[in-house]
């Protein structure tokens, strides 16, 4: 964002936002309220300025990720870059940490750059105001990925997480399982409401009752799926279906501390686990053709909102 950005929005001149920013005398006090108010709102600060002096975007993707430590993002990010550099662009990578102080200030320096679109992964599914709304205001795109924003039409490219997580859920039934745990992740995030309504529908759907004790609410960290592990080999569970890579490490390492078999099934592969010969029910999530998806978004600014149907396999 830039002096012209914020003059355009106010309607008024470049020279006048440039004096309220230089603090000088001979602006209104309703003028300066005006530019004030607008620079608090989109977290704008004047040390971006002279940074900005050009008017040009600077060939910069802005891509936000909640943790890049995850196998699943780590490998589609390196996709989108990928695309993103055969054409020129460079990528500049904010890792948010799962940590919403760092997103907004990560969204804040989005803003004082002149970046030509914005690839977000969310921390949240529901805010109080959409924090990329500030960036569309001032033209910059964005895509949302993997993680949708709720009551929100933002172009974007997701997962169909219901039909993975209920192909999965069917299939354990068929093979003859009745009590199957699934570890969530946090329910506050569509995604993973989205997979355990999956889980609930092949249930339904099989006439099976949903037992509300095989649900264990994680967070997609392997903290997480290793406490749940602890209390599902309490239970007379034969399956545990963790809705995330990173939990199913948790979930491994407490069935290796114990010497315990169970059938498992995770959404996302793991590619190492059939290195390693486990035999994982798992979603082959088609990363190559999100990457791509996202890519095509950006460089022709449609609107899109694309949802890839992963395959399942194991």
């Amino acid at each position: 964002m830039t002096i012209k950005d914020i003059a355009k929005e106010l309607g008024l001149s470049v020279a006048t936002v440039s004096r309220v920013l230089n603090k000088h005398k001979n602006v209104s006090f309703e003028t300066r309220k005006k530019v004030q108010d607008l620079m608090d709102e989109t977290m704008y600060t004047p040390n971006a300025i002279a940074r900005n002096l050009s008017n040009q975007n600077n060939k910069t993707i802005a891509v936000l990720v909640p943790n890049i430590s995850n196998p699943f993002f780590a490998d589609l990010i390196n996709i989108i870059c990928k695309y993103f550099y055969k054409v020129g662009y460079g990528i500049t990578l904010y890792n948010t940490s799962e940590d919403l102080c760092i997103e907004e200030a990560s969204i804040k320096k989005i803003l004082e750059q002149r970046v030509s679109g914005v690839v977000a992964i969310l921390m949240k599914s529901k805010y109080v105001k959409n924090p990329l709304d500030t960036l569309e205001r001032f033209h910059i795109p964005c895509v949302l990925l993997d993680r949708e924003l709720e009551d929100s039409d933002m172009p974007g490219v997701f997962i169909d997480n219901i039909k993975g997580a209920y192909d999965i859920t069917k299939k354990l039934i068929t093979e003859g399982h009745k009590d199957i745990a699934i570890i969530t992740g946090d329910l506050n995030l569509k995604t993973a409401k989205d997979r355990l309504k999956g889980y609930e529908k092949a249930h339904r759907e099989i006439g099976l009752d949903i037992n509300s004790k095989n649900i264990y609410i994680g967070d997609f960290t392997l903290d997480s799926g290793y406490n749940a592990a602890c209390k599902i080999l309490e239970t007379n569970s034969t399956a545990i279906f963790a809705c995330n890579n990173v939990m199913l490490v948790g979930v491994l390492k407490l069935l290796t501390e114990k010497n315990k078999h169970l059938r498992l099934a995770c959404f996302e592969s793991l590619d190492i686990l059939n290195i390693l010969n486990y035999n994982v029910l798992s979603c082959n999530i088609p990363l190559e053709e999100m990457g791509k998806e996202v890519f095509e978004i950006l460089k022709n600014k449609t609107k899109d909102r694309i949802y890839i149907e992963p395959v399942m396999r194991g």
